[in-house]
């Protein structure tokens, strides 16, 4: 909360220094100078700020910190404040000192748009305590996050995952084959935990077909690995604090492990992620540098004594190490931060709509049925015989259901901030100058009443059958769970190709019998928005009991 006063009020410390007045007066001065200062801050915010024509809430404009009460101490509560705000004051809002929020569904193609259209700059200040900057996703300049962002592409575009499909099987049966090993041990299992394990060893083997720590792949793991999941959900959970005080999260790499423990345990978890990064970067540059050692005559035998690399020949970390991009975009720190942001997000929200989903086909056995009867003829000889994402893809009740799951898990439930840092945006009868961030939320999209009738109700239906084109056409274009425009998610194609076969997988004929086990509507429901929706904090999971 500083600024270019911040040098004249040590100048004149150092003025009041050399009249030999005393350390309380000094003091006494700095808190009125610091008291004057931000007073001043508070009417340009308000009263000449280029946002202050805006309408919304003084608080919010006035200070960041009205933000951060919400988000910090209310747990991820802003979001519905922002919904109150919009309601009370219209279409367009600020929500803070910077920056605007619109809830318009016409408007959404209009902000998030194509690269040919205008260039669209990050907001800085989003998610930048989280120390991810570097990665594609939170760089600011239009330029530079295309350069960073293409190499990354073929890897997740339509072509890229079918060529993916014999490993997303090979990772579904896995997961099967450990449900079904429980059989008659009546063994309750955390369902999150194992959709995380799964999401999780997919991404792993796209960014390093890599194995964790210990030698083996989550799902490897009894309890299907979970400290993967607490280590994602603690960041999440984290972002408020350390988006408000971006600074901390270079102290926390600073303090000594035996003491973040004790002072602050999930400030550690910052630590295990970007350490399980290196490891899988440091992998990639180390298999790098051995192909390079056996393209010299008489070095072939220690490729031979390296065949464990051969399997991360492919990998797209493997990939970006030797392409043509600069040296400084290929350092282990800026690529430690790439595969932070993919190994977290290819996790994080898959894992998390997939668990959605199967909460609902447990509990409504009319959606079950219908489920299981689609998928009797496409999955009866799974899994000799593999149906494609293409395939699966043209199942309207199984599409129905993730497409529904993902509206009302939302994907990224927080407002995504753009910038036009060329152009003015217009809205209606508001012109919003170049440089200053505006956002819109998947939540808000979603939600709208007027566009999807009974918005908090789970019902895939309203997906299919014989509705009137302007309606499914209202709901299509409020339908956002992956963002658009140049700055969409990466991972859209991947995460439908995973969840439309685990789900055709795990709810088959003759598929893994289990049920859930004191689980209800609150542990999957959101109640949180820490960037991801999160359900109640005291949730014990999304529980199943296998008989």
């Amino acid at each position: 909360m500083t600024g270019p006063g911040v040098t004249s009020i040590l100048s004149e410390l150092l003025h009041v220094r050399q009249l030999h007045v005393g350390p309380g007066a000094a003091l006494l001065f700095l808190f009125a100078a610091c008291l004057v200062y931000n007073a001043g801050l508070v009417v340009y915010r308000l009263y000449f700020s280029p946002q202050a024509r805006f309408p919304g809430s003084k608080l919010a404009a006035a200070s960041g910190w009205y933000e951060f009460y919400y988000d910090y101490w209310l747990d991820g509560q802003y979001i519905f404040e922002i919904e109150r705000m919009h309601a009370k004051y219209g279409p367009i809002i600020r929500v803070n000192p910077e920056e605007l929020s619109i809830h318009d569904p016409d408007f959404y193609a209009e902000l998030y748009v194509a690269e040919s259209t205008r260039r669209t700059n990050a907001y800085d200040i989003f998610c930048k305590g989280i120390d991810f900057d570097g990665s594609h996703l939170l760089t600011t300049d239009h330029d530079l996050h295309r350069r960073r962002r293409k190499p990354l592409e073929p890897f997740f575009s339509r072509m890229g995952v079918a060529r993916l499909q014999p490993m997303l099987a090979e990772v579904a049966l896995h997961l099967e084959t450990r449900i079904r090993d429980l059989k008659g041990t009546h063994t309750v299992i955390r369902l999150d935990h194992a959709f995380s394990a799964f999401s999780g060893d997919i991404i792993g083997r796209i960014c390093l077909n890599s194995t964790d720590e210990t030698g083996g792949r989550f799902l490897d793991d009894p309890d299907f690995a979970p400290e993967w999941y607490n280590v994602i959900h603690a960041i999440v959970r984290s972002i408020p604090l350390f988006t408000g005080f971006p600074w901390l999260v270079r102290v926390v790499g600073l303090i000594p492990e035996r003491v973040l423990l004790w002072a602050y345990p999930r400030g550690q978890m910052f630590n295990i992620f970007k350490d399980r990064a290196k490891r899988h970067i440091r992998r990639a540059m180390k298999s790098t540098t051995r192909e390079k050692k056996t393209e010299i005559p008489g070095n072939e035998h220690e490729r031979a004594e390296d065949d464990d690399d051969d399997e991360n020949a492919s990998s797209l970390f493997h990939h970006i190490v030797n392409s043509d991009m600069p040296e400084s975009e290929r350092s282990e720190e800026r690529l430690a931060k790439e595969a932070q942001v993919l190994l977290g997000g290819g996790t994080a929200s898959t894992a998390r709509t997939i668990g959605f989903a199967s909460f609902y086909i447990l509990t409504r056995p009319t959606i079950r049925s219908r489920l299981e009867a689609e998928l009797r003829q496409p999955m009866a000889s799974w899994p000799a015989q593999v149906p494609t994402w293409a395939e699966l893809d043209k199942l309207p009740f199984l599409q129905a259901i993730v497409k529904e799951s993902l509206r009302l898990s939302y994907g990224v439930m927080h407002r995504l901030p753009r910038v036009s840092p060329d152009v003015p945006i217009q809205y209606r009868d508001y012109t919003i100058p170049p440089g200053i961030p505006v956002g819109m939320s998947a939540y808000l999209m979603h939600s709208d009443p007027a566009v999807f009738p009974s918005p908090g109700e789970f019902i895939p239906e309203r997906w299919i059958g014989d509705k009137l084109g302007s309606s499914m056409a209202a709901m299509n274009k409020s339908y956002v769970p992956f963002c658009r425009g140049s700055r969409n998610c990466l991972g859209m194609n991947l995460a439908m190709a995973e969840m439309s076969l685990i789900l055709a997988v795990l709810f088959r004929p003759n598929g893994p019998e289990f049920e859930l086990f004191e689980t209800d509507e609150t542990d999957i429901k959101q109640a949180h928005d820490f960037l991801i929706p999160l359900p109640k904090i005291t949730t014990k999971g999304v529980r199943a009991l296998i008989r």
